[in-house]
């Protein structure tokens, strides 16, 4: 199976890094490879008068995850990132937001080290385990 297309779940995470120096090594062995860079902005469930009131701080949340992603493509190596995009959605669940992009062959998540309950409740990469319809790749 040729993986040429890659989706990297990223965050401010060390976990996040590892799994964008990963991708990056995976693409700089294959020029057809290309790479998506996805960051969900986690937005909290809200009405639409709780949403109008929480709309300045959404703005600057997203203004910072398009930082975010900046920065992300500039780790990549400029071969890589010539073959880079970035993805930034928005959604009260990053797994859930994720698992709905499955027009890739790889998804690449970063590990935070959490285990016992805390993973089961609260670990994105646990959740996109179980729940992507392509392969995981959990870099540690």
């Amino acid at each position: 199976m040729a993986v040429n297309k890659l989706l990297v779940a990223f965050d401010e995470s060390e976990g996040a890094d590892r799994a964008l120096a990963m991708a990056a090594s995976l693409a700089a062995v294959n020029p057809e490879a290309h790479v998506d860079v996805v960051y969900v902005v986690p937005i909290p469930l809200l009405d639409e008068t709780q949403m109008a009131n929480f709309k300045d701080i959404l703005d600057m949340m997203i203004s910072d995850g398009e930082d975010l992603l900046a920065e992300a493509e500039q780790k990549m190596g400029e071969d890589v990132a010539a073959r880079t995009d970035s993805l930034l959605l928005t959604g009260t669940n990053p797994a859930t937001e994720i698992v709905k992009l499955i027009d890739y062959d790889l998804l690449i998540v970063g590990n935070r080290g959490l285990s016992g309950l805390k993973e089961y409740m609260g670990s994105v990469s646990h959740k996109l385990l179980h729940a992507s319809p392509i392969p995981v790749l959990i870099a540690k």
